[in-house]
């Protein structure tokens, strides 16, 4: 039986080590949560546009899922420092505020007669949750 003998200056300078490599860990994976916000940003955009600023859906469409492929190619190249199960969170909230708003909250507010600017704000903020609800996931270790 081997016995192992550390000396407090190798057992501090391994703790160091340690440390360091979680502190680099969790440096790593920061930019998860720049890519949610920049997709709940566009999402928001997107919605806003279309009901306030009353852009033509095509022409709203196309830049969005321009900006959306390019933030997601992105992610997909940075994809081994992503926190467990941040893409499939992501493409389930995404598709999730996809859903509910071309569903259910635009054409319910459509349907109440709801047109005041105010309405089409809350129901785009209220619908880019599901993709906001991801940052505190990935804050997770």
């Amino acid at each position: 039986m081997s016995e192992n003998k550390f000396s407090v200056e190798d057992a501090t300078r391994l703790v160091a080590v340690g440390a360091k490599a979680a502190q680099d860990a969790r440096r790593a994976t920061r930019w998860f949560r720049v890519f949610v916000v920049m997709q709940a940003a566009y999402a928001l955009a997107f919605t806003l546009s279309l009901d306030i600023a009353k852009v033509n859906y095509w022409k709203a469409f196309a830049p969005f899922m321009l900006v959306t492929l390019c933030i997601w190619m992105i992610a997909f190249r940075y994809r081994e420092s992503i926190p467990r199960h941040g893409l499939r969170n992501m493409g389930i909230a995404v598709a999730t505020w996809f859903a509910l708003y071309t569903l259910m909250l635009d054409p319910a507010l459509q349907l109440f007669g709801l047109s005041s600017p105010w309405w089409w704000v809350l129901a785009g903020i209220v619908s880019i949750t599901p993709i906001l609800a991801c940052l505190f996931a990935s804050s997770r270790r």
